[in-house]
């Protein structure tokens, strides 16, 4: 009896409710990480790939609005013609990333919770880095190699030499995540 009036003036004292509660959040957070285990190479490509894929759909839905000002702006049937075929590629396009974006979120569902959460935040990290890689390196290879300053026969050579494929396959690669089962 005398342990129980013990406890009873202990948790009249100040703060130790908050060490107590402290105390036993702390236990079960290091139980909740110590369950967690590390992501495979499925599960850190496809949240890497869950990053580049919101961001393409984000500048896809860019894309549609401008090209649909610019038809609202069309000085002329054939380009308010042009830009509007423009809009409806871009708009299939967009479904199509949809589709994938759905497709790596079921994926990853299931499986999110009992894995590591630093790595795929260091994956999502990773893939947000490469999409603005590959954003800033096309605007940069579309002025230096663009048709006011290359030739068409040169064209070509020149956008391979200011590009980095590894960086480009790998963001590109997201587009289309065969290495999830179906």
């Amino acid at each position: 009896m005398q342990s129980d009036r013990s406890v009873h003036r202990c948790a009249r004292i100040p703060g130790v409710h908050a060490l107590l509660y402290s105390s036993a959040l702390y236990a079960l957070t290091t139980v909740a990480v110590a369950q967690q285990k590390p992501p495979g190479d499925d599960e850190l490509r496809s949240m890497y790939c869950v990053s580049v894929i919101q961001a393409e759909i984000g500048l896809q839905q860019h894309m549609i609005s401008a090209a649909d000002e610019a038809a609202g702006n069309a000085s002329s049937p054939e380009e308010r013609l042009r830009w509007n075929t423009t809009s409806a590629e871009l708009h299939t396009h967009l479904t199509k990333l949809e589709g994938v974006l759905g497709r790596l979120q079921a994926y990853m569902l299931p499986r999110i919770g009992a894995l590591d959460a630093f790595a795929l935040r260091t994956a999502i990290r990773q893939g947000d880095e490469e999409f603005e890689l590959s954003r800033t390196m096309a605007d940069r290879c579309a002025v230096t190699c663009g048709p006011q300053r290359v030739p068409d026969t040169e064209r070509q050579a020149c956008s391979a030499g200011c590009s980095d494929n590894a960086l480009l396959s790998r963001v590109s690669a997201c587009d289309d995540p065969s290495w999830l089962p179906r």
